[in-house]
């Protein structure tokens, strides 16, 4: 065989031998695994992009630098941190125990890959940026729940503490090889998983849920905006301010989410297993799941408020992308539709729940992301196909007939878990900062809005001076 690849314009033509070595068919399987996770990766950090889009345009404009600002900490914060501790907190190495990674090899990325057979094709340090991506997105969520009123010095501070902590032990439970709620961890005796483990493929519960409820937390902590509720209690609309930034981050997370749940295969060259067709599935159900849930959240708030909301259709379509992320390698097209239907009902009744409450979320980070995502773990042990389920114990969705419908006990206790954990940690993490005084800012700067007060002035130079012009006569 002769291998041509055009470089400029020219023809360079290689010979090589007949028989490939299968060294070096291992080889080229390591490559291109390694760019995919690298390309994948690309697409989930452009999400962040997508959260800055959205979250700038869904605050007034007196604060969209502060939301941008702290957007981009997010991404520049979180990846010291995770290369520090939290990459070792969620993966450390072969001899972790089922609730948190303790390897030193984890921590600031271990100095020996290089001995590794595999890495020499730059597999993990691919795998280690793929994952902070994620863990970047988990952070950015929380922003949503808190804008508008929330301290630059708390925000770094959550942050902190959620990429670093907080969520890489829920990574820890359900993906690492030795986490107790992981369907990879093949261990037996103590060691072995509960239930055969949670199948969540892409991280409904372990990225998405945990930032939303990390949100939720933040937002209760810090009480409503001013203004957000009358004297009566009533809710007074604040709408964002620009539906061109809102939609155009909808998009951008939209196509970031094909990296998000079609890059959680891990590999797409690798022998002998079917991980391209995976994620080709993956793409179907994701696409169908987002578009259903924007088709049903606009007619929703139609027949609510007579009012075609563009915004009910974007959070609809995350609600969706959310709903689909645990179970879209595991289903099939019809449940993925299924999924976000129910979906967009999931979002709009956890977002009337929050109003009724009195907590103020400014972009629904908790019904986008913290209800759909507890709803999608739930999902998946409903619509779970029994020949795409990776449960160790073999279980499956109860919709289908089979040996072992009963995978939603395995979902029912991690979203337990998870919501205990994710829950006791914020209340202690949110509340130490609201005791420190470092939480929100002062009533004064908020009303006059952080870009001006804290930024240097607002995010639009707006020329509001007039030029008289003089009219030009066409003729006698």
């Amino acid at each position: 065989p002769r291998f041509r690849n055009f470089l400029g314009s020219q023809l360079f033509v290689r010979d090589t031998p007949r028989d490939i070595m299968a060294g070096d068919a291992a080889a080229i399987v390591a490559k291109g695994d390694t760019w995919y996770l690298i390309w994948a990766g690309a697409l989930v950090f452009f999400m962040q992009a997508g959260f800055g889009m959205l979250e700038a345009g869904s605050v007034r404009a007196k604060n969209t630098k502060n939301i941008l600002l702290k957007n981009i900490l997010d991404a520049c914060l979180g990846a010291i941190v995770w290369y520090l501790i939290g990459f070792g907190f969620a993966y450390g190495d072969s001899n972790d125990g089922g609730f948190i990674g303790s390897g030193a090899s984890g921590f600031a990325m271990h100095p020996e890959d290089y001995n590794a057979s595999y890495a020499s094709e730059g597999y993990d340090w691919a795998g280690w940026f793929f994952q902070f991506t994620f863990a970047a997105a988990a952070a950015t969520i929380v922003s949503g729940g808190v804008a508008e009123r929330c301290a630059l010095a708390g925000y770094l501070a959550y942050s902190v503490v959620i990429t670093g902590f907080i969520y890489p032990v829920v990574v820890h439970w359900v993906w690492d090889s030795e986490g107790m709620l992981s369907a990879f961890n093949t261990a037996t005796g103590s060691g072995e998983p509960i239930l055969g483990g949670c199948v969540d493929f892409a991280g409904s519960g372990v990225v998405h849920m945990t930032g939303g409820v990390s949100a939720l937390i933040g937002a209760a902590f810090l009480g409503p905006r001013i203004g957000r509720f009358d004297t009566e209690g009533k809710p007074v609309h604040m709408p964002g301010h620009n539906s061109v930034l809102q939609i155009l981050g909808v998009f951008i997370l939209w196509m970031g989410w094909y990296g998000f749940n079609g890059g959680s295969t891990l590999s797409v060259f690798a022998l002998g297993v079917q991980y391209a067709r995976d994620l080709a599935r993956v793409c179907v159900t994701t696409t169908l799941s987002a578009a259903t849930a924007g088709l049903v959240s606009v007619a929703i708030e139609y027949l609510m408020s007579h009012v075609w909301d563009v915004m009910a259709v974007g959070n609809g379509i995350l609600g969706g992308l959310v709903s689909i992320t645990a179970g879209c390698v595991v289903v099939d097209p019809w449940a993925s539709i299924v999924i976000g239907f129910i979906g967009a009902f999931v979002l709009k009744g956890a977002s009337m729940l929050l109003v009724k409450l009195k907590i103020d979320d400014p972009l629904d980070a908790f019904a986008v992301h913290g209800a759909c995502g507890f709803w999608a773990v739930f999902a998946v042990g409903i619509f779970a196909r029994p020949e795409y389920s990776y449960n160790l114990a073999g279980s499956h969705g109860f919709v289908y007939p089979g040996d072992k419908p009963d995978l939603i006990g395995v979902q029912i206790v991690t979203l337990i878990l998870e919501l205990l954990w994710v829950t006791i940690t914020s209340c202690i993490l949110f509340g130490s900062l609201k005791y420190a005084g470092i939480l929100r800012v002062p009533a004064e700067i908020e009303e006059m809005g952080m870009d001006v007060s804290k930024h240097g002035g607002d995010a639009y130079q707006l020329d509001t001076n007039t030029v008289q012009v003089k009219p030009v006569s066409s003729g006698p």
